[in-house]
């Protein structure tokens, strides 16, 4: 053995009197173990929470007091001075939470066997509990990056390492109540990425990591940021149909059929606008100068539209059937000829001579709402300033360009923060933005952008954190007549990504309002003080049952202490997180 040795006399507390799964009974011999309640020394027995050792035939355990307890006989007897004279016979239920070899003293994943009735129980020290969690979570025979995260909370001496691909290789949920740490810990989590070279973005729901915009490995963006030189935009051309319904909210019945041929005939405009070899039939449609003239481009807003009344439907029929990419769901055309196309959508279907009919107007009316609502919308600040609309002209502040020079290989930063505090919720703006940037990174990944494919591929994993993550999933876009519109793009992260290299970090407040299918994905949870139930029972679904008992502390953590438990760590432990070098924006503001 070492020197931390686990069996101390001095540390001997009782007996092992009765063996569950998921709970163990000790009997303390003498009351005397908790006589002392004021100026407890480090030899201060049986406190519920505190770490205990079981000793066994060939391995040891650890185990977590759970409750204290006197037995019923003893219990009705009680006095205070009989309790001072007499002597009780305490009992306590311990959750087993982690196996040791006694040769080797090195931690075992999982428990295969279980403690015998009659083992001695000891009390825990900080020395030997922190000889079993260095290097927590490494992998036998793989060379794991580590990262300086935490300490026991009666211990700052001597920092825990913890190994990054346990910590972010099966995705990873921050959860905690406001004012539990829970900023501070994203906040050295991304410090500590800058440190062991790798590559994080984090979406910024609040602009409260701005301070960290000091570190030179670290490039803050913002999205409207009111100033043209510094803020970026999402280029509208980057959203789906799906997007733009629940942008416009048109109903299922009369205003989503126009809307997808307004849509289909402005993508036909712009590949002929930009095709090289055009067909017989191309030609005629885009000559404005043709006989039907399909190739209409408007007086007074200058845009080119596809005028539709009493023209042929054949040769339109086959523009498409030569041009698939009308049938894309992307948005490229030029979204400031939407609302007028849509006019010209509005057309009786059948003429005497196969072409389209004249302009119907009662089609029109159905969709004049829906045209106001295009028409509101684009032309809107907000809109202006979060998709770009009108900044064609400034490539280099578009979203994909910054990120593309990010994630190149000859990048000198480590993390990007995307702020969208400033994006107003507005026309669902803000959650349209960042399901926008989820699916961005998600096609990504999925076409291996940051999969190596042989050891000299200059790819790298990317870790994805998403900030107020409750703000974000979850969301279902409708009204009482539109359809209904799900931004699902880090559901399908959380459930696609982790073999393509892209890892998600959920910070939430409100675990609750997380899908559990995603918090099921989740691998690793660093949890905070929880004292909402709701809440607690999001975490209790998502970890497994082994864990139930330990989690019943959450609700009475310090500030900065949170529960660390994942598949590839042996055992739940609570910890304090290290401060953060640069910390975040998040105090409380004085009432007053």
């Amino acid at each position: 053995m070492n020197k931390h040795n686990p069996y101390s006399d001095s540390r001997f507390i009782g007996f092992v009197t009765m063996v569950a799964p998921y709970v163990t009974s000790v009997h303390f011999p003498s009351s005397v173990l908790l006589k002392k309640f004021f100026n407890a020394d480090e030899g201060f027995h049986a406190l519920t929470g505190k770490y205990i050792v079981i000793e066994g035939s060939g391995y040891g355990f650890i185990g977590k007091i759970i409750e204290i307890s006197l037995p019923e006989k003893e219990r009705l007897n009680l006095t205070e001075t009989r309790f001072e004279k007499d002597n009780f016979h305490p009992v306590g239920k311990i959750e087993i939470v982690l196996c040791f070899n006694n040769y080797e003293l090195q931690a075992q994943k999982g428990l295969d066997q279980l403690p015998p009735v009659g083992a001695k129980v000891y009390l825990c020290s900080n020395d030997f509990l922190r000889s079993l969690l260095i290097d927590f979570g490494k992998s036998r025979g793989k060379d794991d990056t580590f990262i300086s995260l935490a300490h026991l909370p009666n211990d700052e001496a001597n920092y825990i390492n913890v190994s990054a691909q346990a910590l972010f290789g099966r995705h990873c949920a921050i959860v905690g109540t406001t004012g539990g740490g829970k900023s501070w810990t994203v906040a050295k989590l991304v410090q500590e990425v800058v440190k062991i070279n790798g590559k994080a973005i984090l979406i910024d729901a609040t602009g409260e990591y701005s301070t960290l915009q000091s570190n030179e490995k670290i490039e803050y963006l913002r999205f409207n940021s009111g100033n043209p030189e510094e803020g970026i935009y999402f280029n509208y051309k980057g959203l789906r149909e799906t997007d733009l319904y629940a942008l416009f909210r048109p109903t299922g019945q009369a205003q989503i059929p126009k809307l997808q041929e307004a849509m289909k005939s402005l993508r036909l405009i712009e590949i002929l606008a930009t095709k090289g070899n055009k067909t017989a039939n191309d030609n005629e449609i885009s000559n404005p100068d043709a006989p039907q003239k399909f190739w209409d481009v408007h007086p007074h807003q200058g845009v080119t539209l596809l005028a539709k009344a009493s023209n042929s439907r054949n040769r339109l029929i086959k523009a498409y059937k030569e041009n698939l990419g009308v049938y894309n769901v992307d948005c490229q055309f030029d979204i400031s000829a939407l609302a007028l196309q849509i006019n010209n959508e509005c057309v009786k279907e059948f003429s005497n001579n196969d072409n389209f009919g004249s302009s119907d107007t009662n089609a029109l009316g159905f969709c004049q709402t829906l045209i106001s609502r295009i028409l509101v919308t684009v032309n809107s600040k907000s809109f202006k300033e979060t998709f770009g609309f009108g900044n064609e002209n400034k490539p280099d502040s578009e979203f994909s360009s910054k990120v593309n020079e990010f994630l190149h290989a000859d990048s000198k930063k480590n993390v990007l923060i995307l702020s969208v505090a400033e994006v107003p919720s507005e026309h669902k703006l803000r959650e349209i933005l960042v399901n926008s940037i989820g699916r961005f990174l998600l096609e990504k990944a999925i076409s291996k952008q940051f999969k190596k494919s042989t050891p000299a591929d200059p790819k790298r994993s990317v870790l994805l954190f998403l900030d107020e993550a409750h703000l974000f999933l979850n969301k279902r876009i409708r009204d009482e007549y539109s359809i209904e519109v799900e931004l699902d793009a880090f559901e399908r992260i959380a459930k696609e990504c982790r073999k393509f290299g892209l890892f998600l970090v959920l910070s939430t407040q409100m675990p609750r309002d997380i899908p559990k299918g995603v918090l099921s994905q989740m691998g690793t949870f660093i949890v905070h003080r929880l004292i909402n139930q709701q809440d607690r029972e999001a975490i209790e679904y998502a970890c497994s049952e082994a864990n139930k008992s330990s989690l019943s502390f959450l609700p009475i953590l310090g500030s900065g202490e949170a529960m660390l438990t994942g598949v590839d760590f042996p055992m739940p432990i609570i910890l304090k997180i290290q401060q953060p070098a640069i910390k975040p924006d998040s105090g409380t503001p004085s009432v007053f």
